[in-house]
Formats: structure tokens, sequence, C-alpha cells
């Protein structure tokens, strides 16, 4: 069996271009997101907004990583 991350750099213009995707109901963080009330929705954008504020104007640089597994029978 192999085992490989494939990592996948990402950059958001700003905070919003980071937020909206979260909005769409589709993956795992944004049907978890629609499941909730709009108090604990606006907690979780400020605490994100907060962890990424270090930016300060410019884009959100993150990296995204998917797992990849080979395997054989």
């Amino acid at each position: 069996m192999t085992v490989r991350a494939f990592d996948i750099p990402t950059v958001f213009q700003d905070f919003e271009d980071y937020w909206n995707p979260f909005l769409g109901r589709t993956g795992a963080a944004p049907s978890y997101l629609a499941s909730v009330g709009a108090e604990v929705q606006e907690r979780i954008r400020l605490y994100l907004k907060s962890r990424l504020a270090s930016t300060r104007g410019r884009p959100i640089e993150l990296v995204a990583r998917a797992w990849g597994v080979q395997g054989s029978v």
C-alpha cells in the first residue's frame, strides 16, 4: 500500500472570499454550518476571522491537503 499527501496552495483575496464557500451547503463543513443556528454561525465566522486577521489586507494563503492511497488485492 502507498499513502501520499497532496498539498494544494489556496489563496483567498480576503476573508469574505474565504468565508463565502462555507455558505454553499456543499461539503462537510458547509453542511454542518447550515445545520446550526444563526448565532452559532456568527460565532464560527468571527472566530475564523480573528484567526485569519493577521493578514491585514493581504491575500489569505493556506494549504489544502488531500490524502491519496493506492493498494492492491
